[in-house]
């Protein structure tokens, strides 16, 4: 029979406070998530038995969020690319939605990929490097960018693996993902599914590029099948290189994105 007896249990979500509205006109202040956005909600009364529910939306001119909609993109959450970039340009015309992803490609064994080690290297003359959004386009020789990720960095990883990433570096010092090695990681290894940290990796560069060559990575990925958790925190607490990972959406038709409660299990160590 199947046990967890002895597994460690590592949360990877982060814990995100809301800032709720109440009907007696007070505010209850919240966190953000690791990108920085919170999570704002609206207490209300429901007539029929005087029970109390949230919505999750921000009531008009709320002095945290700047508009009143609020997405299955904040906080820790996975994304498919059926309804989130299925009608962009050149996008992969077989791409799937979470919903008809089977339940086996968000759960099973995941390699743990921790590339601190990677340290940013000086730019030369005529060397380039991706960037993300909002900075420049390019970037000029003799500045620190962080190194490329190769698939000799990534030796853990087996055939149908779930990837969890992460690094200790931040903003343009973070290791990048290049389309060699995302093709690597879809075609040779198989993968199931991405996870990355909030900073660490850098996998969302040319956003702002014409169609079809902005956003290579997340349409690389998505375009195979290859939903994206983010983000993630405390990938860089375990232990262990091979863990098994959990972090399933809601069931939810036409949901191009979910919350998740990710969660990594480490093996007992043995005697």
């Amino acid at each position: 029979m199947f046990s967890l007896d002895g597994y460690k249990l590592v949360d990877l979500s982060p814990r995100i406070r809301a800032r709720v509205h109440r009907v007696d006109g007070t505010i209850e202040e919240g966190t953000v998530d690791p990108y920085g956005r919170p999570w704002v909600m609206q207490e209300g009364r429901f007539a029929g038995d005087n029970s109390l529910y949230t919505l999750y939306s921000a009531p008009q001119g709320d002095a945290v969020w700047h508009q009143e909609r609020m997405t299955s993109h904040h906080g820790a959450h996975v994304q498919g690319g059926k309804g989130h970039i299925s009608h962009w340009v050149g996008a992969s015309p077989d791409m799937q939605g979470l919903w008809e992803m089977p339940v086996e490609t968000l759960m099973g064994a995941a390699a743990v990929c921790n590339l601190s080690h990677l340290e940013p290297r000086t730019l030369g003359e005529g060397e380039e490097y991706p960037l993300g959004e909002g900075y420049a386009l390019r970037s000029k020789a003799g500045e620190l960018r962080g190194a490329e990720i190769k698939p000799e960095h990534l030796g853990n990883i087996a055939q149908g693996d779930i990837v969890l990433m992460t690094s200790s570096h931040e903003g343009l010092e973070q290791p990048w993902l290049s389309q060699t090695t995302v093709d690597w990681l879809i075609n040779d290894r198989q993968i199931k599914m991405l996870g990355v940290s909030a900073t660490g990796i850098q996998w969302q560069y040319d956003l702002k590029l014409a169609a079809p060559a902005n956003s290579p990575i997340r349409r690389m990925l998505l375009g195979a099948n290859v939903p994206i958790a983010h983000p993630l925190v405390n990938i860089d607490q375990l232990q262990s290189d091979r863990v098994f990972y959990v972090g399933l959406p809601l069931r939810m038709q036409k949901f191009e994105a979910s919350f998740i409660r990710a969660v990594a299990y480490e093996a007992p160590e043995e005697a």
